[in-house]
């Protein structure tokens, strides 16, 4: 048998790919542990109503204006002057969060200085408050938060769907990329399996979805006339509710004229101010109170008077601290109150069997992380290996043009072409013979 002419090449070649590719690549990605170390690139600054009075959060908010695009130039600079690759920005009621992820990695200084950068009156303070996570730290509180087991209420879903906006807006301005897009793609549906795989947010817990849970229970269908007095927050959540379940036939009295307009007018209902109230004759079936008033708006003489002569049961829901309702009014007349200081010891029971909840929850959280890690780890071999085909390409031209040229000169037409063939396979081969390894390597954690 006669060796090929091409042999000594063929072997030198293979040799030359061997010590040029795998230690290029898997002397660093190879480990499973070192793969999982490049997670510290993922880091979340948060400021919450844990750190800070819900007042101060304003202090720590990137200013938006008028101006979009404004918005997003303020975004895009942050991510340069702190050398970060991606960014996300959610800003709700009672928290700021920044979700990010960089290759540098961050003095003890840099939460503080990020904000100050923000908003530069923070420069007075020798001290911020805020919360720096990185690596699976990171993402796992990403996970607590859209869960809402970091939430002022637990249980709470809407922060879900603002997180999802949050991404969403900042992916438009084109903040983000593959790191956060391939967190954000694993950390909202473990969100959504909390709530579907726990108590979690079961039982309402506020005081406005207690009161209207009751209301509805209570009342024998949805065209009751209901009189709303007071028309700050809690009655505007209070009415949001019972529109959701139906409910349509309402009158506001308020103290403020102007005040009442503008709350009856996202009601389709009349408005007066509250003086006008004794005067009032016509039916009503609930009353929902809750002003700021130190002293009972029902009182039994009122009471008497705008019932006209009914004598059917009325619900009255008070929602006051102090109550709005005289105690006679609930002693003398046929009346089902619901008051706030039921509700609140309602809301303690049902906030202790959340509390149950959050215990499966946070299991639930880590088993997702350690899934998380696997997805990571698989993603960043793809990403590693995209660069292999022009790896091999540039060695196969390396070989050819420079270390075997003269081989290459020496050998006749048909022993070139068989080589060149070789060589072709080789190139479209090689790239599955590395991902199965390091594949393998992950698996068995080498």
């Amino acid at each position: 048998m006669h060796s090929s002419p091409y042999a000594p090449f063929f072997i030198k070649a293979v040799y030359l790919q061997y010590n040029f590719i795998f230690p290029a690549l898997y002397g660093k990605f190879a480990p499973s542990t070192g793969l999982l170390n490049r997670m510290n690139q993922y880091k979340v600054l948060s400021v919450s109503h844990k750190q800070v009075q819900v007042s101060e959060l304003e202090k720590f908010i990137v200013p938006f204006g008028k101006d979009t695009a404004q918005y997003g130039s303020t975004l895009q600079a942050l991510k340069e002057t702190f050398h970060i690759q991606e960014l996300m920005y959610l800003n709700t009621c009672n928290r700021v969060n920044f979700f990010i992820s960089a290759k540098d990695t961050f003095h003890e200084n840099f939460p503080a200085q990020f904000f100050k950068t923000i908003n530069p009156k923070l420069e007075a303070c020798n001290t911020i408050a805020v919360d720096y996570f990185e690596g699976t730290d990171a993402v796992r509180h990403m996970c607590e938060l859209g869960s809402s087991l970091d939430s002022m209420v637990l249980g709470e879903r809407e922060i879900l769907r603002q997180l999802r906006v949050a991404y969403e807006e900042s992916q438009q301005m084109g903040l983000t990329g593959d790191d956060l897009r391939l967190a954000m793609k694993f950390i909202i549906p473990a969100a959504k399996r909390i709530y579907t795989e726990t108590k979690i947010a079961e039982k309402p817990v506020s005081i406005v979805s207690l009161a209207a849970h009751k209301l509805d229970a209570a009342c024998k269908n949805k065209n009751v006339h209901i009189l709303f007095i007071g028309s700050g927050e809690t009655n505007k959540n209070m009415a949001a509710h019972l529109m959701d379940s139906g409910y349509k036939n309402f009158t506001v009295f308020n103290r403020t004229i102007e005040h009442a307009k503008t709350f009856a007018s996202k009601l389709n209902c009349e408005a007066y101010p509250l003086s006008e109230l004794k005067n009032y004759k016509k039916h009503f079936d609930v009353i929902i109170t809750c002003t700021a008033s130190t002293e009972p708006h029902i009182t039994t003489e009122l009471y008497e008077t705008i019932l006209n002569g009914d004598k059917t049961e009325k619900i009255i829901v008070d929602l006051a601290v102090p109550y709005n309702t005289e105690k006679n009014v609930v002693d003398n007349f046929k009346v089902k109150y619901i008051d706030v200081g039921s509700l609140k010891t309602i809301a303690q029971k049902n906030i202790a069997a959340r509390k149950e909840e959050k215990v499966k929850a946070k299991k639930l959280v880590n088993e997702f992380i350690k899934e998380f890690e696997s997805i990571y780890i698989q993603r960043s071999i793809e990403k590693a290996h995209e660069r292999i085909p022009a790896l091999i390409h540039n060695i196969h031209i390396k070989a050819t043009e420079e270390v075997f040229a003269k081989e290459i000169d020496a050998m006749d037409d048909e022993s070139k072409e068989t080589l060149f063939k070789v060589m072709e396979y080789l190139e479209k081969k090689y790239v599955a013979l590395t991902i199965a390894s390091a594949k393998e390597s992950v698996k068995y954690k080498i």
